[in-house]
């Protein structure tokens, strides 16, 4: 959890390096097409924002839960408000609950959790898609207004014109459209592919801030459930299996005797008085 979280300021800190170093520069690419150009960096900011927050509240919930032991934790404790994934769990884990059981099964909790933690997944996913939808919209609206400034360049020119200064000139003035075209298509797509880079990045640091926070909860809620289940065992579950063995013991201790007095003999005889002792000690355990 600290090596991710010390990637996410590491990040962020060479972005505001690179970003107040090549200001002017980026400036000017920005402003060949301000408008997607400025809907790339909106989304931009919404996913640094997302990831952000993510990042931040999980290390938050990491930090409570570690310092806090499940036992310890009081019926509604106020602080769990700030916590709202411990205090789910401890919820499910029957602490909050005024029930004071644990009423779900120990997969329905961490399947739960692991939906919580990966909450706006698909969100993040699709911004990162989005940025590079969006610079290939901006590269095409370049190309056009390309394709259409050559064209008006080509018709703009005349090969009769016995002045090739001038028609030098009108080439030069007319072929700055074109240029200004694929200024707006190439600039559009490097702020896309970068966005889209830059969120990726920010996403992979995410995936493992969820995977070792998911990963201490699972221990965690292991842990308890199982000592919580074991403290709740029924005793009388013992006793009733004890009972079970000493009728079971006492049926095949008739069923002996129904068998040597169909073949009484001397010998039977000595043996139906034994098993018959066999019975009566099994009934005063029984009274016991």
């Amino acid at each position: 959890m600290v090596k991710n979280f010390l990637a996410y300021l590491l990040l962020s800190m060479i972005l505001v390096i690179i970003t107040v170093v090549e200001y002017d520069i980026i400036s000017i690419y920005f402003q060949a097409n301000p408008y997607i150009n400025g809907i790339i960096l909106f989304t931009l900011l919404t996913g640094f924002m997302l990831y952000t927050f993510k990042i931040l509240s999980l290390s938050s919930e990491f930090r409570f839960m570690n310092s806090v032991a499940f036992g310890k934790l009081k019926l509604n404790d106020s602080s769990l408000n700030n916590y709202p994934i411990t205090k789910s769990i401890a919820r499910n884990l029957g602490i909050t609950s005024s029930k004071k059981g644990i009423s779900k099964s120990l997969d329905e909790i961490l399947d739960e959790l692991l939906s919580t933690i990966e909450n706006g997944r698909d969100l993040s996913k699709y911004l990162i898609n989005l940025a590079v939808f969006l610079g290939l919209i901006g590269t095409f609206y370049g190309l056009l207004l390309t394709i259409g400034s050559v064209s008006n360049v080509i018709d703009g020119l005349s090969v009769d014109q016995q002045d090739f200064g001038v028609f030098f000139n009108n080439l030069r003035d007319g072929l700055k459209s074109p240029l200004s075209g694929m200024t707006i298509a190439f600039s559009s797509s490097l702020f896309g592919l970068v966005t889209s880079l830059i969120l990726g990045l920010y996403d992979i640091i995410a995936k493992g801030v969820k995977q070792h926070y998911y990963e201490f909860c699972e221990n965690q809620i292991r842990l308890y459930y199982r000592s919580s289940t074991n403290l709740n065992t029924n005793p009388d579950s013992d006793l009733s299996k004890v009972l079970n063995a000493k009728l079971d013991e006492l049926i095949l201790s008739i069923n002996k005797i129904n068998d040597n007095f169909s073949n009484s003999n001397n010998a039977s005889k000595m043996e139906i008085i034994s098993e018959l002792k066999s019975v009566s000690k099994s009934i005063k355990d029984l009274d016991k």
